[in-house]
């Protein structure tokens, strides 16, 4: 794994021994990043599930202004502080060592950008997708990206939230939902 644009252009990162914890590859990556586009640049960014932290640090690298990286996994969050010191990341950044679905609960401060990747054998979509969309999870102009196995039919449409975008990738499914009328 390796940072591919910005301030930690070609760093690499470590990857967790755990088999069960499953980074975003590269090819996901540069195309997520993609399609984002400038979007990181000064916004606030979730990585739920956040396991070695490839994601929300890739968005630091291009510019986040603030990050929180959650996963309820002790191997995760060490995995995590072993590349955040790897590259010597100095941006603001949080770290919470806790479940996903109790994070956004109890969540105030809304986010521009959230990056979701559990495990593939993870099947609470159902209870994610409507605490993800609440006002104080996800700014009214945010973007929401999950990545899911792509057994998993992934579709939300509400009157203000739908699916913007979808692409099967080997074994997984990258979903982009955001406002309406907003692409």
């Amino acid at each position: 794994m390796r940072i591919i644009s910005g301030k930690y252009k070609g760093r690499h990162l470590y990857s967790s021994k755990n088999q069960s914890i499953r980074p975003t590859t590269d090819r996901i990556k540069e195309y997520i990043f993609n399609i984002l586009d400038d979007f990181p640049r000064d916004s606030r960014v979730l990585d739920l599930f956040a396991g070695s932290g490839n994601l929300g640090i890739e968005a630091l690298s291009r510019g986040a202004n603030n990050i929180t990286f959650v996963d309820i996994a002790h191997s995760s969050m060490k995995v995590l502080k072993k590349n955040l010191l790897r590259i010597r990341v100095d941006e603001n950044y949080t770290l919470i060592q806790k479940n996903a679905l109790t994070f956004l609960r109890q969540n105030k401060e809304p986010f521009d950008l959230i990056f979701a990747d559990p495990p593939f054998k993870w099947n609470h979509y159902i209870e994610l997708l409507p605490l993800a969309f609440l006002p104080e999870n996800l700014s009214n102009y945010g973007i929401f990206v999950l990545e899911s196995e792509k057994t998993h039919n992934i579709e939300w449409d509400t009157n203000i939230y739908e699916v913007i975008r979808q692409k099967k990738f080997d074994r997984s499914l990258i979903t982009f939902f955001g406002r309406k009328g907003i692409k």
